[in-house]
């Protein structure tokens, strides 16, 4: 049975707490957005400088270099090195730089205004040796409980000397499963480092991407047209530097920088964020959190309690053993698949919810095995007297891996009053941990337009409106090729003999007016022509009277489409998006996350 299909059938085919789900619709309290602020609310750029090390020129070179461009930037430090200020020194990450005094780390935040994360206390490998990695890891793998011990001592010397540091940085960007899991208990982000290139809001944010800025390797220009490619994807760059000297080394692998060229890439951040086209944040400035969660008990403190229930009690357990994620990890949500092969469901309290409004939903989510299947999260809908109408498959997970599932929800029609979300278990040899489990509305205490396309993310298809001349070679698509925002379902477009069109449904549009138009787009595969963006406009009567050729992409590879729309004409009422697939071409792409937004 297909699986949106089965989803339908639910209130009258699945267990009987299922049934209950149906009827526990009117104990959600009705919200607003006035006690709601949301950080980081909307896809925008954004650039971190981060440093690694705590070594003493970011408090000498680095931190007065950004001040004069008014910027900060988050040290990672490693605690058991703060303090070696001579050379050499003992400091396992490198004995030819002094480091940092406490005095100057708490110095570098309350003076300059900086992030301070941790960076461990020794700068060992978390998850590899010196058998794998024999340049830089140490000779014996770290045990879960060393590996705990570096997270939590270095914690705890940062307080000690009044630091909250909830930021971190594995050294050598070496990580597991279980070191980003031990991580989740400590701090609300990791930064990778070997992972190059931009994040994509909502993020995942226990694994952040970076670009590594090294002499040499890394010039000026090389940096600004990566902040440029931020800001044209509305992304999120993160650099990471070390030491920073007035005459670097010109080897990279020495891990230095100039400050003179620090300055450049400064001068450059600053330029464009007075133009408004990026902002400059802490790593902790740059996640998507809000002060407000519509999720009762959804640190499951107090166990499946406060609305949250299952249908299958035997294998999905409130769980105590320390599997969770910050700021209260002792307590999570423990997900077994049921040896019968039977699908299990973790359903969240109901909650009311609000047409026109965009939510995102935020889960700590713990994959430890899987042989088969997923671990997926579907919102149920409901009109206001808490009959169920639809649904929304919105994310799953079908490898170990540690994340936060971080994805949008906004309710599909006019009649949606209440929903609930429903984490589901289907599959074999699975056993997972949910923790965390938020929800809250991004429009904030600044209201996000609505998107005035319908279906934009394609979860119910090419529907609602969207239409296709080649349903052969145009098709909807569950593959997780879409965008990283809501990646399972999007709209497949194959090339043909002759021109392939997708069409939206019509939006109405008003004279004068301007709006924003976006898609994301992966080509994946392409010979010659492109794929186009087109604007079809119509009367008051629904005649076409006129269009607009608006973009061609032309290469391979994902990008956000997106461009500026005014009507032609007074005549103009209505408008439609058209998505062309040049023929003979040899195009194999995806399309997403359609949004036509009144600027």
């Amino acid at each position: 049975m297909n699986k949106l299909a089965s989803f339908a059938k639910k209130c009258s085919a699945w267990f009987a707490i299922a049934l209950v789900t149906c009827s526990l619709v009117a104990a959600s309290p009705a919200h607003t957005n006035a006690d709601n602020t949301v950080q980081n609310p909307a896809p925008a750029a954004k650039v971190s400088f981060t440093f690694d090390d705590g070594q003493a020129s970011a408090y000498t070179q680095a931190a007065p270099t950004l001040a004069q461009y008014g910027l900060s930037g988050t040290n990672y430090v490693i605690t058991g090195c703060a303090g070696m200020t001579t050379v050499p020194n003992t400091c396992r990450a490198n004995t030819g730089v002094a480091y940092m005094s406490w005095a100057q780390i708490q110095a570098l935040q309350s003076t300059y205004g900086w992030e301070i994360g941790s960076h461990t206390v020794d700068h060992d490998c978390l998850a590899s040796n010196a058998t794998a990695d024999p340049s830089d890891c140490q000779k014996s793998t770290l045990t879960k409980a060393q590996v705990d011990t570096e997270l939590s001592s270095s914690k705890a010397a940062l307080t000690a000397h009044g630091i909250n540091a909830t930021a971190f940085a594995p050294p050598y960007g070496d990580y597991s499963n279980m070191v980003m899991a031990e991580v989740a208990k400590y701090y609300t982000s990791m930064r990778g480092f070997k992972e190059q290139g931009t994040n994509a809001w909502p993020l995942d944010d226990y694994l952040l991407n970076n670009m590594t800025v090294l002499e040499k390797t890394d010039t000026v220009a090389t940096v600004e047209a990566k902040i440029d490619q931020a800001i044209n994807s509305k992304t999120w760059i993160i650099l990471t530097f070390h030491d920073i000297e007035q005459t670097p080394s010109q080897k990279p692998t020495d891990y230095q920088y100039g400050t003179a060229e620090l300055a450049q890439i400064a001068a450059y951040v600053k330029a464009k964020q007075d133009a408004g086209l990026i902002r400059s944040v802490n790593v902790s400035q740059g996640l998507v959190t809000s002060s407000t969660n519509l999720l009762a008990n959804g640190s499951f403190s107090a166990g499946m309690t406060n609305g949250w229930h299952t249908d299958d009690p035997a294998d999905i357990t409130a769980d105590s053993g320390n599997n969770g994620s910050y700021p209260e990890p002792a307590n999570a949500v423990k997900l077994v698949s049921n040896p019968a092969g039977t699908q299990g469901h973790l359903f969240s309290p109901v909650v009311n919810v609000n047409q026109g409004f965009t939510y995102l939903f935020k889960n700590f989510l713990n994959v430890q095995a899987i042989s088969s299947g997923e671990v997926a999260f579907y919102v149920d809908e409901y009109n206001a007297n808490g009959d169920w109408i639809s649904g929304q498959y919105l994310k799953r997970e079908v490898n170990p891996f540690v994340e936060d599932m971080n994805f949008t929800y906004t309710p599909s029609s006019a009649n949606v009053s209440k929903a609930s979300l429903q984490v589901i278990v289907a599959g074999t040899g699975i056993t997972a941990y949910l923790d965390s489990a938020q929800l809250f509305t991004l429009n904030g205490t600044a209201e996000i337009p609505n998107n005035l396309i319908v279906n934009g993310t394609f979860d119910q298809g090419i529907n609602s409106g969207w239409s296709t001349d080649a349903p052969a070679t145009i098709t909807a698509d569950s593959g997780n090729n879409g965008s990283p925002n809501n990646p399972i379902n999007s709209v497949k477009l194959v090339a043909a003999a002759n021109n392939t069109h997708l069409f939206s449904p019509l939006v109405p549009v008003t004279a004068g007016g301007t709006y924003s138009i976006s898609s994301y787009l992966n080509v994946k595969a392409l010979v010659s022509g492109e794929v186009a963006y087109y604007i079809d406009e119509y009367d008051t009567n629904g005649t076409w009277i006129s269009g607009q050729y608006k973009l061609g992409v032309h290469v391979l590879g994902a990008t956000n489409a997106s461009f500026g729309y005014t009507p032609t004409s007074a005549n103009v009422a209505r408008a439609s998006l058209q998505v062309i697939v040049v023929g003979n071409s040899g195009i194999t792409a995806y399309v997403d996350d359609v949004s036509w937004y009144p600027k």
